[in-house]
């Protein structure tokens, strides 16, 4: 019953991929709109010797934006200009491949290069970012271009397909009916918050994982006091937080507001609707004094580094690596980054737990809407804007779909993928609860492609033939099913009990907020690191909300119920 059950779940998705390419191969047999939206994909002809996958005669050259990344593995000698990538893409398309620029995504390095961008009209052939100011300026002014013709016209049913699973993604990269670029193509639900623990600090204290806030203080005294590491120096700490307490994606106090109803996910919140229907912002909520009590008072007692305030992203990797750190809030990738860290230099697994619950509170974790995710932009001076389209029917066929395991290893394991110029997001969303049968069955029978490499990722972490694999550990990380399950499953079980909740804020933002978003995060975050280390008191949370209201937070609440009404 297990094997038919997946097999059922892989028909399913493979016939509505099918049914997605019939439709598209419909024409005028339909009338549902093109990508394009006003822009019909008419406009853009299609030679007869052309196609999906056609190599050029003679060769172009793509132009690409780099979001260079810490987690970014270079093989051989690989560089961004030469790479597994740009040579596959040379020998199957004949398209060159070219740097504009590359800059760091883990400081404001990339955001800088942006703006400076978006000040001189100046861009590349393919440009990636998530943020919608940007993408609804550049539209504006005419600096990048509409992609739906060409997406109509030279997509593949595989890549089509993901217009209809993805269809809310898709609505965000649209401006006035016409599609102006690709969005990243993955579910948001995974940006939801786990808690995560050293498996040898819970082995050498005697200690089991956390179900409740208080058992999460314990075990942070518990990780600071009794050296869990046993090297018999007081040099362990047992919560980790960043100094930008709410900006970062790991090392935050999200978790723990979640676990007090607070659906907060970065520094500018989530806005909900409250059960009475009101309209608010995450971080004003009057439970959050709660939590900023709690952290203070974990902080006065040592539980958290006293340096904090000055952790930036390295900092924290540093702190992973060496071992001093027992456990942090964060989201489902933490095998990947940063936890992969400790596991190469001392074989420490740290694995996710579902956040310990408030008493007398239901646990609500903030997610962005599927419309606000990131976005590859085509510049207007892109002479071959269907050649985008050619590289991501490329990167579907090869990365994805492919049934040889080399490919998967060759061009999406250790974080190859990011050399692309444009990719699809690996759809966990619907890869998990059909690896998941796999892995209760017992047996591989009915996968293929990518839900195959994962199920032999997780399989061989466990039986330890692929112990050595960071990729492995990774996956596991994510997809396993031993005890609690991996991050995937958590997220999952998240969602099942109704504890997600989707910011209301979608692609379109009130002016007021485009105007004061920077300061009003900043706010919040120098309030509560200022409230956390004791340089004011936990009361002072009530002037920081009369503070936010007035400085433009209430205006943005009363746009956004106008902008986006309770249904």
């Amino acid at each position: 019953m297990k094997k038919q059950k997946i097999t059922r779940i892989l028909a399913v998705l493979l016939a509505l991929s099918m049914l997605v390419g019939l439709t598209a191969c419909a024409g005028g047999e339909t009338s549902e709109p093109s990508a394009g939206g006003e822009a019909s994909a008419s406009e853009v002809s299609v030679a007869e010797n052309d196609g999906p996958l056609t190599p050029y005669e003679e060769p172009i050259t793509i132009t690409w934006a780099v979001q260079a990344s810490p987690v970014q593995q270079f093989i051989d000698g690989d560089t961004y200009d030469d790479n597994v990538w740009s040579r596959l893409i040379k020998e199957k398309l004949n398209i060159d491949l070219e740097v504009a620029f590359s800059a760091d995504t883990t400081t404001d390095a990339y955001k800088q290069k942006m703006n400076v961008m978006l000040a001189s009209g100046e861009f590349p052939d393919v440009v990636r970012w998530s943020d919608r100011t940007f993408f609804k300026q550049a539209q504006e002014a005419g600096f990048i271009q509409p992609i739906g013709p060409s997406f109509d016209a030279y997509a593949t049913d595989a890549v089509k397909a993901y217009e209809t699973n993805y269809a809310e993604a898709f609505e965000g990269a649209t401006i006035d009916g016409v599609l102006y670029a690709f969005p990243y193509m993955n579910d948001n639900f995974h940006q939801a918050y786990n808690l995560w623990i050293r498996d040898d600090w819970l082995e050498n204290t005697g200690t089991e994982p956390p179900k409740t806030v208080e058992e999460m203080i314990e075990l942070a005294r518990i990780f600071t006091e009794e050296d869990p590491d046993g090297n018999g120096v007081d040099d362990t700490y047992g919560f980790a937080l960043s100094g930008t307490v709410t900006q970062n994606n790991y090392a935050t106090l999200t978790g723990l507001a979640n676990a007090f109803g607070v659906p907060g996910f970065d520094s500018t919140g989530t806005f909900f609707r409250k059960d009475d229907g009101e309209l608010t912002f995450a971080w004003i909520q009057p439970e959050m004094k709660e939590v900023l009590s709690i952290l203070r008072d974990m902080y006065e007692k040592g539980y958290i580094n006293p340096e904090f305030t000055a952790d930036d992203v390295s900092t924290m990797e540093e702190d992973v690596t060496n071992g001093t750190i027992g456990m942090a809030y964060g989201p489902c990738w933490g095998t990947w980054h940063p936890y992969n860290y400790s596991y190469q230099a001392d074989g420490v697994i740290t694995r996710p737990y579902p956040i310990p619950e408030a008493e007398g509170y239901t646990p609500k974790i903030g997610i962005e809407s599927a419309k606000t995710g990131d976005l590859f932009m085509i510049g207007a001076g892109c002479e071959h804007p269907e050649a985008i389209v050619k590289i991501l029917n490329l990167y579907e066929q090869v990365a994805i779909s492919s049934d040889d395991p080399n490919d998967f290893q060759t061009y999406w394991a250790n974080e190859q993928y990011r050399f692309c110029p444009a990719y699809i997001g690996i759809p966990t969303e619907l890869f998990a609860p059909v690896i998941h049968e796999a892995l209760e069955a017992g047996t591989s029978e009915g996968l293929s492609g990518t839900a195959l490499e994962y199920y032999n990722y997780v399989v061989g972490f466990e039986d330890g033939s692929l112990a050595d694999d960071t990729n492995a550990y990774g996956t596991w990380g994510q997809m396993n099913l031993t005890d609690q399950g991996g991050s995937m499953k958590i997220d999952l079980d998240y969602k099942a009990n109704g504890w997600t909740v989707t910011n209301v804020m979608e692609n379109e933002r009130p002016e007021i907020w485009l105007q004061n978003s920077s300061v009003l995060g900043d706010m919040v975050n120098t309030t509560f690191v200022d409230i956390i280390v004791g340089n004011q008191p936990v009361e002072y949370f009530d002037t920081f909300v009369e503070n936010w209201l007035n400085a433009g937070g209430q205006e943005t609440l009363d746009a956004l119920d106008e902008m986006y009404p309770a249904e």
